[in-house]
């Protein structure tokens, strides 16, 4: 038996094509998807440790054309549009057998699909439903939970007690009672709750009593509805002779004044007949295995089936070896069974959990603490959180080198290349690959010099005199016609921050007096802005006391300052 998923149910589908793995079968139970929302394409997933591709349609109607023998549709549908597209898989002459997960299905649309599945012959499982199982051989939807469950109640191999129960969580919980209390599950469905199932109670026991398989029979119904009456007419008609043991949840209306809906659309009595108690009694009465309380259904189920091996209805087997199914990745690394080497790795962001986080600060309180973009490039570029005096300095810098003008070279090249007829992105890579020692990139080198000159002890004379002899300039000493007497006001607004809110500034004093030398020589040789941004990020970083001076050398050489 192979199936059609409508719907992009992948975790699902994996579940399948597991179990179907573990059963030893020779070829998926899944032969593909339908997604109306995207064109044709495949998903891959996992046979076993082997990937497969699984080919996904936009119409059920090409998917069963291309796929004629398939005969189980699985229909994942929300409640909006499961009515038109169950209608249209029953349409198929191919398909046999119909799953509806969905909840909230109208209810005259479920009698339309009930009524045309009869008449089709067509088998429903559903509304509300998780599906069903046949250990061994096929899962429909989620049953049965995840691999672990499936391994712990041995629904890899079929045992020889057959289950219809109302809730799919409940189904769950039958498949351990079950394993635990007998040789296992042969066959199991959930029905779904809603007052209108696709498919009733006695359907699915009339199957097992025709199924040399199933020697046990159980049940598990609900306070609500009469399908229960149905199955006791079929017992006492002698249709039915297999042993059933059986229990209805709800007993417990009884201790409220009124009538009580319980979780399901159909769980609730609309009279005396479709209460818990009067269900159980019945089928007491008619020759069912009825427990005193649910708690005492593993029990029962226990003392039935040790009665059907005492006298040779069923004969066990010695239990074979557990099949193995690799575990998913994802799924092992949630549990801490394994672990592996990341491929990337980032020491300044990480958005894997709840929240996005700068530098292990959540983005709640960058913006609670109001860290601005200073704030933000504290931890994204220098991996901590700075003082508020040093990351409103760095938002200064941002003011006021926001924009050189269109005459310097980096702009010149970003207007060139936008005017030849390239992107956005294209003419503003082209102006910052310009970025050198002779544009915009005199920061790292102009750090570098006038900390390292004053590092080393000598005078600002001394140092001038020494770059003269070693012919090279002196980065950020420099304007085109700013001079002492025409200052730049971006120089003496940072000069005068600097001054204010550092503790120190020994290499902007530094830079400052060979300022006083240089303008000797030539007026315009002042302290530029890239000279005394660099300067005082060097006073910045080695004063603020969140660095060691190690940590403010490499600072420096990395560039980060251009």
């Amino acid at each position: 038996t192979t199936s059609i998923v409508y719907g992009m149910q992948n975790r699902a589908v994996q579940g399948m094509l597991d179990f179907d793995f573990m059963c030893k079968r020779k070829k998926p139970s899944v032969e593909a998807m339908v997604f109306p929302f995207s064109g044709n394409h495949y998903v891959k997933f996992y046979w076993g440790t082997e990937e497969i591709l699984m080919p996904v349609y936009t119409t059920t109607k090409e998917a069963v054309a291309k796929h004629p023998n398939v005969s189980v549709f699985i229909n994942f549908a929300s409640f909006r549009s499961v009515y038109e597209t169950s209608m249209e898989a029953m349409g198929y002459p191919s398909i046999k057998t119909l799953g509806i997960i969905a909840e909230g299905v109208p209810e005259q649309q479920t009698r339309e699909l009930i009524k045309t599945a009869e008449a089709k012959g067509v088998g429903m499982i559903g509304p509300a439903t998780v599906g069903g199982i046949k250990p061994g051989c096929l899962r429909i939807g989620n049953t049965g939970g995840m691999l672990d469950n499936i391994v712990m109640s041995r629904l890899y191999r079929p045992g020889s007690v057959a289950y219809v129960s109302k809730s799919g969580g409940m189904s769950n919980e039958l498949n351990n009672i079950v394993c635990r209390n007998s040789n296992g599950v042969y066959e199991g469905v959930a029905i779904g709750g809603d007052r209108y199932p696709g498919s009733r109670f006695l359907d699915h026991f009339l199957r097992y009593q025709d199924d040399s398989g199933a020697k046990m029979l159980l049940l598990l119904g609900e306070v609500g509805g009469t399908d229960e009456y149905d199955l006791i007419d079929a017992v006492k008609s002698g249709r039915i002779t297999k042993p059933i043991v059986a229990w209805c949840v709800g007993t417990c209306a009884s201790c409220f004044a009124t009538e009580v809906q319980f979780g399901h659309a159909g769980a609730q009595a609309r009279g005396d007949m479709e209460t818990a108690a009067a269900k159980n009694k019945a089928m007491k009465e008619a020759g069912f295995h009825v427990p005193d309380s649910f708690d005492k259904l593993p029990e029962m189920i226990a003392k039935v089936y040790a009665q059907l091996v005492e006298e040779g209805v069923v004969v066990e087997t010695p239990e074979g070896e557990t099949p193995q199914v690799p575990m998913d990745y994802t799924w092992a690394k949630k549990l801490g069974m394994v672990r592996k080497p990341a491929n990337f790795i980032s020491s300044i962001a990480d958005d894997r959990g709840e929240e996005l986080k700068y530098c292990g600060v959540t983005i709640s309180e960058v913006f609670s603490q109001e860290m601005g973009i200073g704030g933000v490039l504290s931890l994204l570029w220098f991996r901590r959180q700075l003082p508020r005096a040093c990351t409103k300095f760095i938002e200064m810098i941002l003011c006021v080198t926001a924009d050189h003008g269109p005459a310097v070279s980096g702009a010149h090249n970003t207007i060139v290349t936008a005017r030849a007829g390239k992107d956005l992105v294209s003419a503003l890579c082209s102006g910052l690959l310009t970025i050198g020692p002779r544009f915009g990139g005199a920061l790292d080198d102009a750090a570098k010099m006038f900390a390292g000159a004053h590092d080393s002890g000598i005078s600002p004379k001394d140092f001038i005199e020494k770059m003269k002899k070693t012919n090279q300039l002196i980065m950020g000493i420099g304007h085109r016609i700013k001079s002492l007497a025409n200052p730049d006001q971006r120089v003496v607004i940072i000069k005068e921050y600097a001054k204010k809110h550092f503790k120190s500034t020994p290499t902007l004093d530094f830079a400052l007096e060979v300022e006083q030398l240089t303008t000797r020589k030539r007026a315009n040789l002042i302290l530029n802005v890239d000279g005394c941004i660099a300067v005082a990020f060097v006073d910045m970083i080695r004063s603020c006391g969140a660095f060691s001076r190690e940590e403010c050398d490499d600072l420096m050489s990395f560039g980060c300052l251009n």
